[in-house]
């Protein structure tokens, strides 16, 4: 199965109430999810396969989006939306609907709701009923193949049932007042051509954007067992792109982003606008830069950079309800108590953590997509594994949900990560982990080893059918000489590898913890996540050369430099 990370701006979880007079029994819409709940599960208790478990989510969300490209205003609009999302587990916990299709049982759909619940009560009780409806009939036709199924396969080596007990959860929060839901788009619009327009009459630069997304959700959970959950969930986000193309028809894009949980905390122009200068100077020296050839040796990874490598290579592997399926790697799952990595490491993740050194998480919830409570996960302690990140999903070992489970809108949740937070108790100083670099490439007999600066993306598979591997997509790479040269900047390097071989190289990591940011797309949609981590000495990678376009370079002058020439 494939994951990617996206980088993007991550964006820190203010709770803003409206007045007190505002409350619970005010909200319409959680008022008919519940009525309609309950109508529902108690009509189908009549049919011959009744459902034992129902619930629904619905998101409820407010975006605004402004994009600019080389000074000029491309896009510029508010929208909202809402969508229903129901699940229906039928049978029991010992034999449902789910237990061939754990990772996203029912089709991928939802029904868009009516926005203004206080004259369409109608409308939105019709829609609410024929989702149920169309669910509903899904669920039958995926319980009866399941029965079929199991009276011929193998008995399964994992014993725990398909679905576990939790608590029963109250907890409401107000909806934002309208003013914090959108922003000034004439404002924002303003603010993005000044930062994009930095790439203008610059040679060789194909791509110079700028966009902001404001985007708030507001998040119902209900379910049959009495848990009522709404919560609100605003992001703010910066991004910055810029690309230019090497004479051999190689891609090379550079990405800057900003996350706040407001947009008056996004930082200012002025931070950014020399932010995307620098950009501009790398993008030049990456136009010219070497290409490189396929390497095995040490390097160091950046904060960002190993960010992305534990979050592919390690983050996925450590998803529960993942193991659940007979197709699965299951890479890590009768390790528990194992070293996986050095002894001096830690790994958790973390939904209910805010910040970080400062830095907002956009990983951030306090309660999931099952309506279960968020909890802190030591994945692993002192190097050992500890614990995996469990939904209502139980697998041999690990039989409670700690507030995993999480989706996007139309699918079901899974086990995802939220905040992944790798530190050391034994960190080394940048200077120290740079020596410790040069060492191991002397040791080795190599003339240089890697310093991975920046990364984009990445993903991995984990199944059995197919090599249960990683791939890591480098934006910004130097070769760092033994005998003292300075670094060189190269590009076309692609980080490669199997997981258990990779963990196995890992010799120290940094005191200089990085926040990486994104989004990242699994089974159950994307999400946003945090990766926070420092840098880490690897003695061994595996890199291959990254694929290229074999399109021509640009004929004609890009405009505005053709002027400036003759002048």
């Amino acid at each position: 199965m494939r994951k990617t990370v996206w980088i993007i701006l991550s964006c820190f979880l203010t709770l803003l109430f409206v007045p007190k007079t505002y409350g619970q029994a005010q909200d319409k819409l959680l008022s008919l999810l519940k009525e309609e709940l309950a109508q529902q599960m108690k009509e189908l208790k009549g049919e011959e396969f009744p459902p034992y478990h129902m619930n629904y989510r619905v998101i409820d969300v407010t975006t605004s989006v402004v994009s600019t490209s080389f000074g000029a205003l491309m896009n510029s609009q508010q929208y909202r939306s809402r969508t229903l999302v129901p699940q229906i587990r039928l049978g029991d916990a010992t034999l449902d609907n789910f237990k061939f299709a754990q990772m996203g049982a029912q089709q991928p759909s939802s029904a868009r709701l009516p926005l203004d619940e206080d004259n369409n009560e109608d409308a939105i009780r019709q829609a609410i009923w024929n989702e149920t409806n169309n669910r509903y009939k899904f669920a039958v036709d995926m319980y009866q193949r399941t029965k079929a199924q199991t009276t011929v396969n193998v008995e399964e080596e994992d014993k725990a049932p398909y679905f576990s007990e939790v608590p029963v959860e109250k907890y409401y929060e107000a909806p934002l007042p309208v003013e914090k839901t959108k922003i000034d788009l004439d404002e924002w619009a303003k603010r993005l051509k000044e930062i994009s327009a930095v790439f203008k009459n610059q040679p060789g630069i194909m791509q110079g954007d700028a966009m902001m997304i404001y985007t708030v959700e507001r998040r119902y959970f209900v379910n049959s067992e009495g848990t009522e959950v709404v919560q609100n969930l605003p992001y703010a986000r910066i991004m910055v792109f810029g690309e230019t193309k090497a004479d051999d028809g190689m891609e090379l894009p550079l990405n800057l982003s900003y996350f706040a949980y407001a947009p008056k905390d996004l930082p200012s122009n002025d931070k950014i606008i020399a932010d995307a200068k620098e950009m501009v100077k790398t993008l030049e020296a990456l136009r010219v830069a070497p290409m490189v050839d396929p390497y095995t040796g040490p390097a160091l990874l950046s904060g960002p950079a190993s960010g992305v490598f534990f979050h592919e290579i390690f983050g996925h592997r450590v998803e529960g309800q993942r193991m659940k399926s007979e197709s699965d790697g299951q890479t890590f799952k009768k390790m528990v108590g194992e070293y996986v990595l050095p002894a001096d490491m830690h790994v958790y993740d973390d939904p209910t953590i805010r910040e970080y050194a400062g830095e907002d998480l956009n990983g951030f919830y306090k309660y999931d997509d099952q309506g279960v409570k968020a909890e802190r996960v030591d994945v692993v302690v002192n190097g050992k594994l500890n614990e995996f990140l469990m939904t209502r999903t139980p697998i041999d070992g690990h039989p409670r949900s700690n507030g995993h489970a999480r989706a996007m809108g139309g699918f079901d949740p899974v086990s995802r990560q939220s905040n992944l937070v790798i530190e050391t108790s034994n960190p080394k100083t940048p200077e120290e982990l740079r020596q410790l670099l040069i060492e191991e490439v002397k040791k080795q007999g190599k003339e240089y080893g890697y310093f991975f600066k920046e990364v984009t993306s990445g993903f991995t598979f984990t199944g059995k059918g197919g090599t249960n591997s990683f791939n890591v997509t480098p934006l910004e790479v130097y070769k760092v000489f033994a005998d003292g040269r300075p670094d060189q900047l190269v590009r076309g390097v692609d980080l490669i590898g199997t997981p258990l071989s990779m963990f196995s190289n890992i010799i120290y990591a940094g005191n200089d913890a990085r926040v990486f940011t994104g989004m990242c797309g699994a089974e159950s949609g994307s999400i946003p996540v945090t990766a926070i981590s420092p840098t880490i000495l690897v003695n061994k990678v595996e890199t291959q050369r990254k694929a290229k376009s074999q399109d021509i370079l640009p004929i004609l002058s890009a405009p505005g430099l053709e002027k400036k020439a003759k002048n």
